[in-house]
């Protein structure tokens, strides 16, 4: 079966390659780039959704952003001069989409090196466009709670291009070597030795890291609007600073992803094969297999308002006589998930839900998730039924039960506000999540004893919120940025879990079975013990030339889980960073 599943794809992928019709394709973003932000701070100074894209479905392709922004130029009232000063950046950082030519470097290096100012080697003609960079990321920091200073040592490579106007291409290719703040090391071991965001890493030198980041994928127009991604990257769906849909937490994965847009219409399927780390069940060396498929249509319902459906499967085998393949089943672009895990026996975990955002004018939006992980109708009525009783609507309660497990369910709702109080450039975010216990975990359908396949994670981390389930968190961002190459940022997450008290399953670790809960009712949000964490961060970063950011940040947590004092811990980090065509590595849990 697995092999009928790949070799589908292959078909699919070699008659797309060999069509006549192809048109140019855009590469994208990198995941979590800061350029995400700024495009929907011009979308909602615009005053409505762009026709270009649809924001909720991330990360951005280069082209549609340079449209935008193009547009949004000439067309949006009251951009400021830092607005106006960072779109000629980014044009400068994406030339093979601008439309006017691109300026030269006064003083290129050894002729051939920095002939545009943002690339190290630029070239471009009717065949081939070609951009390539290096990557650098060096830090150093001290900890309270650490005798040993903390540092990133990034070095790599970044190169994107396009071949003949219709197939583009990106690699990304680092060595690292870094030495966490306590929390993140603590996260490393609850993980079963993954780092945040990354893949397979080794120890170095004394409580230090060494891991490899590879990231690559090739892009293509099938038609005017049918388009193809396929590689190794992350992915996000949602508006906020955090997904409950899908997030980009957890280590690359491969993926054929196809975007088909029509009119206001943007239908995106994805296929992905994810890693049961680090489970080798069968013997050697390889990992578990799992596997994602994904549906999500994003709808434009007015000028203003955009509304998305989707719905997912995770489906795999942890056991020690056979391994599940890639399920044919699941490869069919528009059919329901649910009723083909019914038809083959109900093994896999399907998710659904919707996102949404409004834009209210030239200043606000307002965004939120909804992620339904299972349900029950009965359970439903008996919990509205217990609702109404708490609230002294009714004297006595109708059914026995209520609090069931199968009510799996995650909302998010946020705002984002652009030009606060009319001052320009000043940005602000305000987020609630939460989650209700068992949320993205699953059973083990084999009875094996082991970990359950078809839990949400890829490589052992969560590929929904970082904190897992059961829990509810605040969100408060500020961003500042005065000048275009100054930005000043606080962000400020409180979150409240219940985590499991004596190795009793409360829901809010996804990779355990949740067969190993006590009984079917009475799981109340925030049950057992009750653990508060609260992080904050404030920093400054200066651009010096484009895309070389020196950054200073300074961070306090704290953690603490009720009637366990020895758990406790409170840290308070100090940061200096320099990043050339690098990502800010941020450890928001």
């Amino acid at each position: 079966m697995i092999r009928f599943g790949f070799r589908l794809l292959l078909c699919l992928f070699s008659f797309i390659l060999c069509t006549s019709f192809l048109i140019a394709q855009s590469t994208y973003l990198p995941s979590g780039h800061q350029w995400h932000h700024f495009v929907e701070r011009i979308e909602i100074k615009s005053g409505g959704v762009s026709p270009h894209f649809h924001a909720v479905l991330k990360p951005l392709e280069r082209k549609a952003m340079i449209d935008f922004l193009q547009e949004a130029d000439t067309s949006v009232r009251r951009l400021s001069f830092t607005d106006r000063e960072i779109i000629a950046q980014i044009k400068l950082s994406n030339a093979e989409w601008v439309k006017e030519e691109t300026p030269r470097s006064q003083s290129p290096v050894l002729r051939h090196f920095y002939q545009t100012p943002a690339d190290l080697y630029h070239y471009h003609d009717e065949d081939l466009f070609l951009a390539i960079n290096p990557v650098l990321h060096l830090g150093l920091g001290m900890e309270n709670e650490n005798d040993l200073w903390l540092y990133q040592n990034t070095r790599g490579l970044e190169a994107r291009g396009m071949i003949n106007q219709k197939l583009g291409f990106y690699t990304y290719l680092a060595d690292n070597q870094a030495r966490f703040p306590s929390y993140v090391n603590s996260k490393i071991h609850s993980q079963q030795g993954a780092i945040p965001g990354e893949g397979w890493n080794i120890p170095f030198g004394e409580q230090g890291w060494d891991y490899f980041t590879a990231r690559g994928y090739i892009a293509f127009q099938a038609t005017r609007n049918i388009g193809l991604q396929f590689g190794q990257d992350r992915n996000f769906t949602g508006y906020g600073k955090r997904s409950l849909v899908l997030s980009d937490f957890s280590n690359n994965y491969l993926f054929l992803k196809v975007n088909t847009r029509i009119g206001r219409f943007h239908y995106q399927n994805m296929f992905a094969r994810l890693v049961d780390f680090p489970l080798r069940t069968f013997g050697g060396r390889m990992f578990d297999a799992k596997y994602m498929a994904s549906h999500t249509l994003s709808v434009n319902l007015s000028s203003r308002f955009q509304l998305g459906f989707f719905e997912n499967v995770v489906f795999g085998r942890s056991d020690t006589n056979s391994q599940r393949g890639l399920d044919p089943h699941y490869l069919n672009p528009v059919i329901f998930y649910r009723a083909v895990e019914h038809h083959i026996g109900d093994p896999d975990k399907v998710a659904i839900g919707l996102n949404w955002r409004w834009i209210a004018g030239h200043r606000t939006a307002f965004y939120g998730q909804v992620y339904v992980d299972d349900f029950h109708i009965g359970d439903l009525r008996n919990d509205l039924d217990s609702m109404l009783v708490y609230m002294g609507l009714r004297s006595e309660r109708k059914y026995e039960d209520y609090a069931s497990f199968r009510n799996k369910f995650a909302f998010q709702a946020g705002m984002q506000w652009v030009d606060v109080l009319g001052i320009d450039n000043l940005d602000m975010r305000l987020e609630g999540n939460w989650v209700r216990p068992f949320t993205y975990s699953h059973f083990d359908v084999d009875g094996s004893g082991l970990r359950p396949a078809a839990s949400y994670t890829h490589y052992s981390q969560t590929l929904g919120h970082p904190l897992g389930a059961n829990f509810r968190e605040l969100v408060l961002e500020n961003r500042y940025q005065p000048h275009p190459n100054w930005q000043l940022k606080t962000i400020l997450f409180s979150a409240r879990q219940g985590v499991d008290s004596a190795g009793i399953n409360m829901g809010s670790d996804i990779t355990r079975d949740y067969v190993s809960r006590q009984g079917d009712y009475g799981h109340t949000f925030l049950q057992g013990r009750q653990r508060t964490l609260l992080l904050a961060q404030a920093g400054v970063s200066w651009q010096w030339r484009p895309n070389v950011w020196i950054d200073m940040e300074y961070i306090v947590r704290t953690d603490r889980i009720a009637f366990a004092p020895e758990s406790e811990s409170r840290s308070h980090i100090f940061q200096l960073g320099l990043r050339v065509n690098a990502l800010r590595r941020n450890h928001w849990f």
